[in-house]
């Protein structure tokens, strides 16, 4: 596959848990359980794009430290569903922060710094 379809699906994976992020942080019961299957699925979507975009670019083992700082990026947005449940009242700050990781995330895979 092209290295366009790994960045729309990786783009795609991360759209998807960012929506659900912020859905979780609104609070809404009744869509916690779809809410909760989205985050997961657009992870693990997110890492095996990401992956397949390693991949592409042959970028040899050891990775680079901006990769590893991605998947450290990756790792927090999968606990912060843990955190969103156990502290509903800081919603709103979650939701800001998940955007403001996601803003790290993209410069990191767009300027590769380190």
């Amino acid at each position: 596959m092209s290295i366009e379809f790994y960045k729309w699906l990786h783009l795609g994976g991360i759209g998807l848990a960012l929506l659900a992020i912020g859905g979780l942080a609104q609070g809404h019961d009744p869509t916690r359980k779809l809410l909760s299957i989205a985050h997961g699925v657009g992870l693990l979507v997110a890492l095996v794009a990401g992956f397949g975009l390693l991949a592409r670019y042959a970028i040899p083992w050891p990775w680079p430290g901006w990769v590893i700082a991605k998947i450290v990026l990756w790792l927090i947005f999968g606990g912060s569903i843990a955190l969103l449940k156990r502290m509903p009242h800081l919603g709103t700050p979650f939701w800001w922060g998940a955007w403001g990781l996601f803003l790290v995330a993209a410069y990191l895979g767009l300027h590769k710094p380190f």
